[in-house]
């Protein structure tokens, strides 16, 4: 299977999905829906209403997403990323032509431990390279446990289905995870 366009969905995801993210989330002004924080005056509401609505991921992809989409830059980012999107889409199309389910690492590492990566978006991101592609192209995917790294931290396998063939995905992830035969169990950290 070859899926020529994955090597720019890491960038085109973090054009897209911030773009996405700061024209659905305009609306939660604090006026109209959600959360309003009391201020001196209207600029004031807005501010506070923002810093304390939305956490530190949430504004940095809003910043992002108004910045792509402000004018001069829409066509140099948005439009650009839009169209690989479309191409990342088309791969997939050619690759489900002679497949029914893609099986492919959930990320490139185990999972982080519990506020591991918080400080270091740039890392969080970049564990995400393998399923940002599934994002773009519209298509379903599951992540499953299938073991254990040395470390102890879990690892995942993803499987990826064609448009609205959830069933035929979900029957091989249940046939994946029950040939991995995974059956550790996290730590009930939040009984602690």
């Amino acid at each position: 299977v070859s899926l020529p366009h994955t090597k720019y969905a890491l960038p085109t995801y973090y054009i897209v999905a911030p773009a996405e993210c700061s024209s659905n989330l305009a609306r939660y002004d604090g006026v109209r829906y959600g959360l309003r924080v009391e201020g001196r005056d209207i600029t004031d509401m807005y501010e506070k209403t923002r810093a304390a609505g939305f956490g530190a991921e949430v504004r940095r992809r809003v910043l992002m997403g108004t910045y792509v989409l402000s004018a001069g830059y829409y066509d140099a980012y948005y439009l650009k990323a839009q169209k690989v999107r479309t191409l990342i889409a088309r791969d997939f199309a050619q690759a489900f032509a002679d497949v029914d389910v893609l099986l492919t690492p959930t990320a490139p590492s185990a999972a982080f431990a519990i506020g591991e990566k918080t400080d270091d978006p740039l890392s969080m991101y970049l564990n995400d390279v393998f399923t940002v592609t599934v994002n773009l192209a519209g298509l379903p995917g599951i992540s499953v446990p299938a073991g254990l790294s040395a470390e102890g931290l879990p690892l995942g396998l993803q499987l990826i289905g064609r448009t609205f063939d959830e069933e035929t995905l979900l029957r091989a992830a249940y046939a994946v995870e029950q040939a991995a035969g995974f059956s550790a169990e996290p730590e009930a950290w939040w009984k602690a």
